[in-house]
């Protein structure tokens, strides 16, 4: 379980944070939450990124094939290197230190996870909601954008 302390981040916005401690306690209203709680039908549990998989909070952030594309781009413009665990918690704290020990590193590698999920789940929200759908390519640069924001 993911300390609440290390969630708590000076330049992450609030709502960031708590979709943050949400998405660690699967308090996500994904579509395998929602079949669930008998919200969805079991024919609407696929991924939005068109993958065929059942919609997790993990398999949309982390191991999507449209989503996971997303990390790779990230990494490649930090100029890093991982294999990266496939539960969210381990995955946030396994990023924050990719860059190595320094607090600052740390800091600023956690600020971009922070950024990734947001948008992700953004773009997740914009695809069913609002039947929008951005490349990649402009996801990442939300990102990167956000980031030093």
């Amino acid at each position: 379980m993911v300390l609440v302390s290390s969630l708590w981040h000076r330049d992450v916005h609030l709502k960031v944070v708590l979709f943050a401690w949400r998405l660690f306690r699967n308090k996500l209203p994904t579509k395998d939450n929602l079949y669930r709680r008998h919200v969805l039908d079991t024919d609407a549990q696929l991924c939005v990124g068109g993958c065929g998989e059942v919609e997790t909070s993990s398999h949309l952030l982390l191991h999507c094939t449209m989503f996971g594309y997303v990390w790779f781009h990230i990494l490649r413009w930090l100029g890093l290197a991982a294999v990266l665990p496939g539960d969210v918690t381990s995955h946030f704290y396994q990023f924050g230190f990719i860059g190595g020990v320094a607090k600052t590193r740390r800091s600023f590698l956690q600020v971009i996870w922070f950024a990734m999920v947001w948008e992700i789940w953004k773009e997740r929200n914009n695809r069913i909601f609002n039947d929008k759908i951005c490349s990649i390519s402009q996801v990442v640069d939300k990102i990167k954008a956000l980031t030093f924001s």
